[in-house]
């Protein structure tokens, strides 16, 4: 169980980035042993050559980098910083090409990150370089931070251009529209400094591959998801045992939420999913756009939900307002516990579970259900199973020249993000 929320807090303030080079120095002999703690062994890069001659080429000024990873696990930005600091320089030793240590980057993030993470989190970002970005409220000092590092900073920007954690390796979801505008807005800052660095956006995915002992470890991870939903199964059909897991979870939250809107709610995910975002956004009092998709209202009620725990009108408060925020903070925290599991289920599917697919294939699903239950029952993207040891595979992309897509830019700034097919 997870204990809720009953006290607000102050509100935080989110320092500016300002990098510590001796913090860089102590933490890449200090990656490896987090990254047994994360249980994930060395990643294998494929095609290391494309990674490699880009960051020299950033070193040697020709060009100025962005990296945009996929995000589709919680632990992606460990494996990023794993992956430069350590990895990089070691695939740069291997193809003999010269790298200046350290091989860094900047890595922007949601600003709601230092809500959640903890103490340490928010002391250590901004000291190596990282840069916040609000998904609600436009912020300009953030934006010009994070446009100002890209033309000048010491190190590459890296990124997920899908925004948030998407629980899928195999299919992107929709890019955000701020990734391509960072990339414009360098190469107009190069032009007007009359520059000729190049701007060169380098797309990264990541996959994990889990070994000989995968099987079994899957049939016990499962035996306990099995024993959480009060269903029997067993055996070596993983796709049945997981449309039975998925179909009790599904049945488990149909019920609840019929209960507590008190009108009947559909037997599909969608339906679920739109009485659980009705759910949080009455108790914030959060006025629904219909016509959003589920990310934008979860962005919302998450706004809203942390703007009630963490307050800048504390001191100017009487006792008795104090012991009515309190309320407010507990009401804050039980609502986001229902935008907690929408984010999942935007994302994942609990029906729609392939046959024969790799096992690779069916312990990403084990863990979103795993995740979705610990949701359920109040936990967080901090909660998530840490059950398999992982081996990380870094497949970089083609790089892509900013400059061929720049009349595109220029005749519709407002172009949609293209649809991804499954890779």
């Amino acid at each position: 169980m997870y204990m809720p929320q009953t006290q607000p807090l102050p509100a935080l303030d989110v320092p500016e980035a300002k990098i510590s080079y001796p913090i860089i120095r102590i933490a890449r002999p200090i990656l490896p042993l987090a990254a047994r703690a994360l249980h994930f062994r060395e990643p294998v890069i494929l095609h290391p050559e494309r990674l490699v001659s880009a960051y020299r080429d950033f070193q040697q000024k020709k060009i100025r980098l962005i990296v945009g990873f996929r995000h589709p696990y919680g632990d992606d930005p460990h494996l990023m910083a794993y992956l430069f600091l350590h990895s990089l320089p070691k695939a740069a030793r291997k193809l003999k090409i010269k790298l200046k240590n350290p091989t860094h980057v900047h890595f922007v993030y949601g600003v709601e990150v230092m809500f959640w993470s903890g103490n340490f989190v928010r002391w250590l970002l901004p000291r190596v370089g990282a840069l916040p970005v609000n998904h609600i409220h436009m912020d300009s000092k953030g934006m010009n931070l994070i446009r100002k590092t890209i033309a000048n900073g010491p190190f590459p920007l890296a990124l997920a251009p899908e925004g948030h954690v998407t629980y899928r390796s195999e299919q992107p979801g929709e890019i955000e529209t701020g990734t391509a505008r960072f990339c414009f807005w360098c190469e107009e800052d190069l032009l007007r400094e009359n520059r000729d660095e190049e701007v060169i956006f380098l797309p990264l995915s990541q996959h994990y591959r889990y070994g000989k002992n995968a099987e079994k470890k899957l049939d016990e991870f499962l035996r306990n998801l099995e024993l959480e939903c009060g269903v029997v199964s067993g055996g070596t059909d993983f796709s049945g045992r997981l449309r039975t897991i998925g179909k009790a979870i599904l049945e488990t939250l149909q019920e609840f939420y019929t209960e507590l809107s008190g009108k009947p709610c559909g037997n599909n995910q969608s339906a679920i999913l739109i009485a659980a975002l009705e759910a949080c956004e009455r108790i914030l009092s959060v006025t629904p756009v219909q016509t959003d998709p589920s990310i934008a209202r979860i962005y919302r009620v998450r706004a809203a939900g942390w703007d009630r725990i963490f307050r800048k009108d504390l001191d100017d408060m009487t006792p008795l307002r104090m012991a009515m925020t309190d309320r407010e903070t507990g009401e804050a925290w039980y609502a986001m516990r229902h935008m907690e599991m929408s984010e999942l289920l935007s994302y994942i599917s609990l029906t729609e579970i392939p046959n024969n697919a790799h096992i690779e294939q069916y312990i990403e699903i084990a863990n979103n259900f795993y995740d979705l239950a610990e949701r359920i029952k109040g936990g967080t993207l901090r909660n998530r199973a840490n059950f398999f040891m992982k081996n990380p595979v870094i497949v970089p992309g083609d790089p892509m020249h900013i400059s061929e897509y720049s009349k595109l830019y220029k005749e519709n700034k407002k172009r949609p993000s293209p649809k991804f097919r499954k890779i």
